[in-house]
């Protein structure tokens, strides 16, 4: 029996249609294992970095700089091993980024030069989780070379941001930032001043800003008279655990240039000033970091200098096996066993030498061959 040409052609149709119906199921039948994969129209599977897996302690979250990139590891205090790298952060060459871990240990807000030139850089903020490695934008036309401080509840970030377009003079505006991005809240804004540092919150989470100017350092806070620190200059500051104290390095001019440790009471209201305790009148320091287990600073002190009992200890001193060099400190654990620290290998601030990152822990030293840059420390 013949069959007709429109019979032939209705048998393809159908035959089109089947495989049709058949490669549109076998993608419903696929869809959840792509949706899962690629996180299209279902739960997504985030990535994730070792760090997300690490076992419980306490970790450092270092930085060294390849070229253009800074690449971001942790490491374990337990273990001491190989730092695990989290992130690449591109910026301009020349200017590494600097940043602070998030009071829950779980992101690292990060100022990146990434604009602008060399005589005229601009910096953006930036956050990275360290869980899953993403890093986001979070602001624009940053301060850059001014470290970012997280709020206590780790939901928002203070930076700086120059008025007049990153110039090297002009008015400086102390923002707060929401750390996904987008919510700005002002501040203050001064306008004749050298620098504003914002530095952490005190025991009333009032924002606590250093202010340098012709008059010298004063600590500014929202709805309190300013504290006069200083006729001098100053660097180095450090809240305590508390709030209620500050420790810093005054820049004396008055016999040469000497940096004087000192620590001072954030208590009172008087404009005229606070009483800044001297570590030791003939001792020059730098760097300070407060340690939570006592509740002390210490401070790096000049080779061949002894701490004084009424201003805290120096880094050098914490083991026998510190060797020549000096200590500037940059932050203890959150137990307060272990210290990082710059150790410099020269034998005065005037011939410092060559630096090394090293952390010491009881009476051992570790050196960081590979890191240079020390943002905070994570527990988990």
């Amino acid at each position: 029996m013949a069959v007709s040409a429109r019979r032939m052609t209705r048998h393809r149709d159908y035959s089109r249609l089947f495989i049709a119906l058949t490669v549109v199921a076998g993608i419903i039948a696929l869809a959840p294992i792509v949706a899962a994969i690629a996180g299209v129209g279902g739960a997504r599977v985030a990535p994730r970095t070792a760090f997300a897996t690490a076992p419980s302690g306490e970790y450092m979250v270092l930085g060294r700089t390849e070229g253009d990139t800074d690449v971001i590891s942790v490491v374990g205090r337990s273990s001491l091993e190989a730092p695990a790298e989290i992130a690449r952060v591109p910026h301009m060459a020349g200017f590494a980024s600097i940043g602070a871990v998030s009071p829950d240990g779980s992101h690292l807000a990060l100022v990146v030069t990434d604009a602008g030139v060399a005589s005229h850089p601009i910096a953006s903020l930036q956050v990275l989780d360290l869980k899953t490695g993403k890093l986001s934008r979070a602001a624009e036309n940053v301060s850059p070379e001014i470290a970012p401080v997280w709020n206590p509840d780790g939901e928002q970030i203070v930076i700086t941001r120059n008025v007049a377009g990153n110039e090297s003079q002009g008015p400086i505006d102390v923002v707060t930032v929401d750390r996904s991005g987008g919510d700005e809240t002002h501040v203050q804004t001064y306008s004749s001043a050298l620098g504003a540092y914002p530095v952490g919150f005190d025991e009333q989470s009032r924002l606590v800003t250093v202010v340098l100017d012709a008059s010298g350092t004063t600590l500014d806070r929202p709805g309190a008279e300013p504290l006069h620190l200083s006729a001098n200059l100053t660097r180095d500051w450090r809240l305590s655990p508390d709030g209620k104290s500050i420790a810093f390095v005054e820049v004396d001019t008055a016999a040469g240039v000497q940096y004087v440790a000192r620590t001072a009471p954030l208590g009172g209201s008087a404009p005229s000033g606070v009483a800044a305790q001297s570590l030791s009148a003939s001792v020059s320091a730098l760097g300070a970091a407060w340690n939570p287990a006592t509740d002390a600073p210490t401070f790096g002190v000049e080779p061949g200098a002894a701490s004084g009992a009424g201003g805290g200890v120096s880094a050098q001193s914490l083991t026998a096996s510190s060797s020549d060099g000096f200590d500037v400190p940059l932050g203890y654990s959150g137990s307060g066993k272990a210290l990082v620290v710059t150790h410099w290998t020269g034998d005065s601030f005037e011939s410092p030498g060559r630096p090394q990152l090293q952390v010491i822990d009881g009476q051992e030293r570790v050196i960081f061959e590979n890191q240079t840059r020390f943002f905070g420390w994570s527990s988990r």
